[in-house]
């Protein structure tokens, strides 16, 4: 029976996509505000809070930076 050779370079690309997901942003959800009919959601990324409606949330999730969304940090109160 031959020996099944070893694919390096799917190897390479499996590794690399891995390491993507693991380099992506976290986005951890701290609180949700509801009032007047909207959303607001207030995250954790990378140290900064922000306060995002859905859209913004999604875009997170989706891997976006909040720089990238032109997203300003939180006023701490």
């Amino acid at each position: 029976m031959p020996k099944q050779r070893f694919d390096t370079g799917r190897h390479l690309a499996s590794r690399h996509a891995v390491k993507r997901v693991l380099d992506r942003h976290k986005v951890v959800i701290v609180a949700k505000k509801f009032a007047g009919g909207q959303v607001t959601t207030r995250v954790l990324v990378d140290g900064e809070y922000y306060d995002v409606d859905n859209r913004q949330l999604d875009l997170l999730e989706m891997g976006r930076t909040p720089e990238q969304i032109f997203l300003e940090p939180a006023v701490k109160h």
